[in-house]
């Protein structure tokens, strides 16, 4: 039977902290979440309410997270809700560049993240035991496709038109007293709401605020993990915070009526899969100067490595992997999974910017043009992807 632990821990900024970036005050508390199962093998799942992390970030989380449950690197999952309204962990070569009140607060980000996880993961490991694995499957009409035709070209926006994924896959843990121990559940959207409101507020913003409504209901950690979001924003914007709570109530409302279900029992064990894959490059362009336009290069670089994990269960699937790819994308590899449940998850231990899909190269889209992988990239890897799933033998 499998085994799990969950916990969750805020992340404390001191207020000596502000301002950094553009923020001036904590609005809501970011918090840390991490699962931890064990079967034959150990996964570790860690979601920070961060925008991005960096990959030195990555490994310091990775490297508190050894030495409080040892287990091989490649089985730790690092995943950020990608909220805009929250402090980054700044790059190597903007820190060259920083003034040392930057890099000192730089480090005081560092720190309080690695702080929460030490607190979270202490919280799993203390609350280890046999649970059921149930799945579910709902829909909510949360995101929408931001790839709008104006008179110069494609750019960001709203296209009721465009693909959007509805679905929200969810795994459900259940503990032999009949509790929820833990949430894992992924959608294809970004957490841009609070920059439209207040853009000096730290915020765990649209998905942050879901999450901490589910947890209120069933006293445990939901953790959420990036769905193919790179076309997608959310539907509705808000003009104050009245607005984002009633909007993430009725989203919430709408799992919570799912999750009280019993879902469909996952038997039997998970493994895992690792595949590294090279492909094309493209040169990053200067994100400022990009806009609409009928006409782009798509300047060639040096190739790309892409990392792509799979966790099965046996009717489930968890794909991983650091590209942000398209909705579109991560709708394929689901219709041609075998799997009964397959849950998509981008921007694992970092983030790379953009795997589009090829109808995006052809119409120019921001998200083609700021990529580092070249046209055809996210269609090799999703067959990739396929063609390993499918040799599974599952029930679907």
């Amino acid at each position: 039977m499998i085994r799990a632990g969950a916990g969750r821990a805020i992340l404390d900024f001191p207020d000596s902290l502000f301002p950094i970036e553009n923020f001036h005050y904590l609005h809501d508390d970011l918090s840390c979440r991490v699962i931890i199962l064990e079967h034959q093998e150990t996964a570790i799942f860690v979601s920070l309410d961060l925008t991005s992390l960096q990959d030195y970030a990555v490994e310091a989380i990775k490297e508190q997270i050894t030495k409080m449950y040892p287990l091989p690197l490649e089985q730790i999952f690092i995943s950020v809700s990608h909220t805009f309204s929250a402090p980054h962990t700044r790059s190597i070569e903007t820190l060259e560049k920083s003034s040392i009140q930057m890099k000192e607060k730089n480090q005081v980000v560092l720190r309080t993240i690695l702080a929460a996880v030490e607190s979270a993961m202490k919280k799993a490991l203390e609350t280890i035991q046999s649970v059921r694995v149930m799945s579910h499957t709902t829909e909510v009409n949360s995101n929408i496709n931001r790839d709008v035709e104006q008179k110069n070209g494609y750019w960001i926006g709203k296209n009721p038109d465009g693909f959007s994924n509805k679905k929200v896959p969810i795994l459900k843990f259940v503990t032999e007293s009949q509790e929820v121990l833990a949430i894992i559940y992924s959608m294809d959207v970004q957490s841009s709401v609070v920059e439209g409101v207040d853009r000096q507020a730290v915020s765990s913003d649209f998905i942050g605020l879901i999450n901490k409504k589910i947890e209120g209901y069933f006293n445990c950690p939901v953790l959420f993990l990036l769905g193919a979001a790179a076309d997608q924003v959310p539907r509705l914007l808000e003009e104050d915070f009245i607005g984002l709570e009633k909007q993430t109530t009725a989203i919430a409302d709408v799992l919570i009526q799912e999750l009280i279900k019993e879902g469909v029992e996952l038997r039997g064990f998970f493994q895992f899969d690792t595949i590294t894959m090279t492909v094309k490059g493209q040169e990053l362009p200067d994100r400022k100067k990009l806009k609409p336009t009928r006409n782009y290069s798509y300047p060639s670089s040096d190739d790309q490595e892409v990392l792509l994990f799979l966790l099965t269960f046996e009717e489930a699937a968890i794909v991983m992997m650091k590209p942000e790819i398209t909705s579109s994308i991560g709708e394929l590899i689901r219709a041609n999974s075998p799997y009964r449940l397959t849950i998509i998850a981008t921007m694992i231990n970092g983030g790379q910017k953009y795997m589009a899909d090829e109808k995006s190269y052809r119409h120019f889209t921001y998200e083609a043009m700021n990529s580092m992988f070249a046209c055809g990239s996210a269609e090799r890897v999703s067959k990739k992807i396929i063609e390993k799933l499918a040799e599974k033998e599952v029930s679907k």
